[in-house]
């Protein structure tokens, strides 16, 4: 039968509150907070902190199991029907063990401890976190958990499934901004929906891939839908683990739900594809409620009650902010009051009904659908679809992008003439059929009317996508040096066809395309909603509207699937891959860069990451040598750096520099520091610099082998590296240098060091107390570069002041006072009457009360001894 001609029904309601409250004789204290069910169970959570197990058959009670959790906000039942997952309101998790007898029945419980984010920093917990779903693996051996912190953690059975069970440990897997709605998995891909976004997850090979660009505020969910399920629900086809970036994997798509009643429908690679719009759906289902039969009209309002209508007209559907999936076809909203059940491919509301009140919590198995509404009541309704066992020879799959409004199911010669046209196509523009003996081979000799319908076909079909694969082969296969392919110089991943700006692809369906080559899109192709919620915004936030320009492809892995690459084109592509991830799940994925990095020697290193850089920059990644540096840098062991080659301690140095200047908070701190307005080298150095013991290592390197130059010149970039630079004046006695430096940077350590290693003669500390005399008067510095002295304090353009005494920090500002300054001196000095003595010689320039009292009680008492 016709998948729009499907009829659909809600059969065999029923209320089973007298069997499900039978356990409490009355007790109206204890309430249902939460349940769950399973083919075989039902299981329901109390504000008591108990679980309550029931059978679904018979809703016989089976059992009762107290627990010390408090209030259940969650419950999961897993797919063997052997664990239950446990979720209270304060942030702990439980698992409750072998359901089947003769097992013993025991939670084991866990919280959701502190966590920290991808650089180690702990995360503000803020409230109390909580569970807000859980997710089971198909083999039931990984419990997925996502919380109210919008943190994604993984719990793995066979880590503690043992006689000597002692805890359950989480291993976060996802840091999200914000609260976690709901989480769904379809073989290795894992579906996680926030308050502001979707994120696609492939758990087998880590990578992450957020769907659409658009952000949104507020509950929303997402599910995975089968677009073309199998004839009967009793029969399952077993496919092999999809990857997570490539396309035309089966027919399954994402669905997410949008504001203002809409759903985003991405494919497997996490594009979105197009948006559906239920507003208007529902008008017109009111309107052709007359014609939808039902197989019991009798038992519930299906339509008309379900609708409501607003002032101006407009029909109001319930909010998706759950989507619960119905034997993987149909998709159930719910609010309070209401129940929708969509055909999310066809964008069809096919049942809806306003019969219950007060719906607190629902649960799907099969086509049952069960709702638990205030006081206790559980009720049961069966989705009944007529005419889907009614197979029919005549009829094939599904068209990938369907309908706004819903499509018939294209015929089998029509799907054939689809892939006759890829064929077609993908020989003449990869240049297979080429001049032999300068006669053409048979594959060329199609007219250009046979082009155009092979291209007309390929485009408003299934393998609409596949045509951007073909161009990118054929603009490959135009370099060609003495007749052979030449391969790109770079991946150009963002390498696609790209129309003109009038005939821009304004919704991802190809028309432009068409356009293009002369050929007018058909009416039924250019339907669409006339809200269409744009698609993709870009980085520069232009979205891609009706009517707009293109703009760039953005990366996408699936263009070099079936195209051969170098190993390491392959082995870019993969860190590439590992640094979106990142980016998306706030996770190090430092382990992942270290097994690649650890097959290359370092100058291989060098150029993949030379090629990851353009390979960002092609696809607009901001800060891209930084970004490819921070990845090498948290894998680089610093004693390297004296084995390697010149050129890639060059680029090692240069990146350094990178690390330290290109970050705005790095820039802003740099910008406090004051230069010397004739040789530009910064009078201080900063508080602290990224990858210290990489720089302090460069230097080293350079001064042991007498490159001074190459170490100023790290030095003039990254101010910090002063205090190492004044580490060798100490270690080679340059007094002359030392003084100054230890000054300027008032680094207490340093300052200590110098006075007792070199030592100080009574001449250094002359120096010392005329450089603080300078300082304090005329706010003068002596450049460690050039030694001119240079205002610390210079009024900027704005005739505000650079270098206000407030930024000094605490510890610099005890540094400059005249009493740990003596107090140093008196320590290293040979004779307090010396010190005494050079005292008495500024004294005129000391301020009145600078020098405690006592500091010469001091000087006295080491004298008498």
């Amino acid at each position: 039968m016709d998948a729009t001609n499907k009829q659909y029904a809600l059969r065999d309601k029923a209320e089973l509150s007298t069997f499900v409250n039978k356990p409490f004789r009355n007790n109206s204290r204890i309430k249902f907070t939460c349940f769950d069910c399973s083919p075989k169970y039902f299981v329901f959570g109390a504000n008591s902190g108990s679980l309550y197990l029931y059978d679904r058959i018979t809703t016989s009670f089976l059992a009762i199991f107290p627990s010390q959790l408090g209030t259940i906000g969650k419950v999961s039942i897993s797919h063997n029907e052997k664990q239950i997952a446990v979720g209270n309101q304060t942030g702990s998790i439980g698992v409750l063990l072998e359901l089947e007898p003769p097992h013993v029945k025991e939670i084991l419980s866990t919280e959701l401890a502190p966590t920290t984010d991808g650089e180690g920093q702990p995360i503000d917990q803020g409230d109390v976190a909580f569970v807000t779903s859980f997710c089971w693996t198909e083999d039931d051996k990984e419990l997925y958990c996502g919380d109210s912190r919008g943190i994604v953690s993984l719990i793995q059975f066979s880590l503690f499934m043992g006689r000597n069970i002692l805890n359950i440990s989480l291993h976060p897997v996802l840091l999200l901004e914000n609260r976690i709605v709901q989480i769904d998995r379809y073989k290795d891909l894992l579906l996680v929906s926030t308050l502001s976004k979707c994120v696609l997850c492939n758990t087998a090979r880590e990578e992450f891939k957020q769907i659409g660009n658009r952000p949104r505020d507020g509950q929303y969910g997402a599910s995975f839908v089968i677009a073309q399920p199998t004839i009967s629900s009793s029969i399952s086809t077993t496919t092999p683990s999809p990857p997570l970036m490539i396309v035309d994997e089966e027919d399954v798509r994402i669905f997410c739900s949008r504001p203002g009643s809409r759903l985003w429908e991405a494919d497997l690679e996490g594009n979105v594809i197009r948006t559906h719009q239920f507003k208007q759906a529902a008008a017109a289902a009111n309107r052709r409620r007359k014609q939808l039969q039902c197989l019991q009209e009798s038992e519930l309002d299906l339509c008309g009650g379900g609708l409501m209508e607003t002032a101006d007209g407009t029909m109001m559907v319930v909010p998706f902010q759950v989507l619960y999936s119905i034997r993987r076809q149909l998709l159930l909203v719910h609010d309070r009051c209401q129940l929708l059940i969509i055909d999310p491919v066809h964008s069809k509301i096919v049942l809806r009904t306003d019969e219950f009140t007060d719906i607190t919590h629902v649960a799907v198995v099969d086509e049952w659908i069960y709702l638990l509404t205030g006081e206790n009541r559980l009720f049961q309704v069966r989705v009944e679809i007529h005419g889907e066992d009614e197979p029919s020879p005549s009829h094939g799959s599904v068209d990938e992008f369907g309908s706004q409004n819903g499509s018939p199911i294209q015929p089998v010669h029509e799907s054939r003439k689809q892939k006759q046209g890829v064929y077609i196509l993908d020989s003449v523009l990869n240049n297979n059929g080429k001049q032999l003996n300068g006669k053409e081979t048979p594959l060329l000799l199609s007219t250009e009317a046979t082009i155009k319908e092979a291209l007309v076909s390929v485009v408003r079909g299934k393998y609409g996508r596949n045509i951007k694969q073909m161009f990118m082969g054929f603009e490959q296969q135009q370099r060609t040096q003495n007749g052979a392919p030449e391969r790109p110089k770079t991946l150009h991943l963002t390498k696609i066809y790209e129309p003109s700006r009038s005939n821009a692809f304004a919704n991802g369906n190809g028309h432009a395309l068409l356009a293009e080559f002369g050929i007018e899109a058909e009416a039924e192709d250019l339907g669409c909603d006339d809200v269409m919620e744009e698609l993709v915004r870009t980085r520069t936030g232009q979205a891609m509207l009706n009517g707009g320009g293109m703009g760039k492809k953005k990366f996408s892995t699936s263009l070099l699937d079936g195209y051969e690459t170098s190993e390491h084109d392959a082995t870019v592509r993969n860190l590439y891959l590992i640094f979106r991830s990142s980016i998306i799940s706030n996770l190090n994925f430092a382990d992942r860069y270290a097994k690649i990095f650890d097959e290359y020697d370092t100058e291989t290193i060098v150029h993949l990451l030379r090629k990851l850089e353009t390979l960002m920059e092609e696809n607009e990644e901001p800060n891209a040598r930084l970004k490819c540096m921070q990845i090498y840098f948290n894998y680089l062991k610093p004693e390297l750096l004296w084995e390697i080659d010149s050129d890639s301690r060059q680029f090692i140095k240069e990146g350094f520099i990178v690390c330290n200047t290109t970050d705005c908070t790095n820039r802003a701190s740099l910008e406090r520091l004051v230069r010397c307005a004739d040789c530009g080298y910064y009078l201080e150095a900063t508080n602290s610099c990224h990858y210290r013991e990489i720089g302090t290592s460069l230097v080293q390197y350079y001064w042991s082998r007498k490159e001074y130059e190459e170490c100023f010149a790290m030095v003039k970039q990254v101010p910090y590296l002063w205090r190492t630079i004044t580490r060798y004046y100490i270690q080679d006695r340059r007094e002359d240098k030392v003084v100054s430096c230890v000054w300027n940077l008032a680094d207490r350590e340093l300052f200590e060091r110098a006075a007792g290693e070199l030592p100080f003669e009574t001449i250094h500390w002359k120096q010392l107390f005329e450089r603080a005399i300078e300082y304090h008067q005329r706010h003068e510095m002596m450049c460690l570069s050039c030694d001119k002295p240079t205002s610390r304090y210079v009024p900027n353009s704005d005739n505000s002041t650079v270098g206000n005494p407030a930024e000094e920090s605490a510890s610099e500002s005890q540094f400059r006072q005249w009493n740990y300054l003596l107090s140093v001196a008196l320590a290293h000095i040979r004779s307090p009457t010396e010190l005494l003595d050079l005292v008495h010689r500024y004294a005129d320039n000391i301020p009145r009360g600078a020098i405690a009292p006592s500091f010469y009680i001091r000087c006295l008492l080491l004298e008498a001894k």
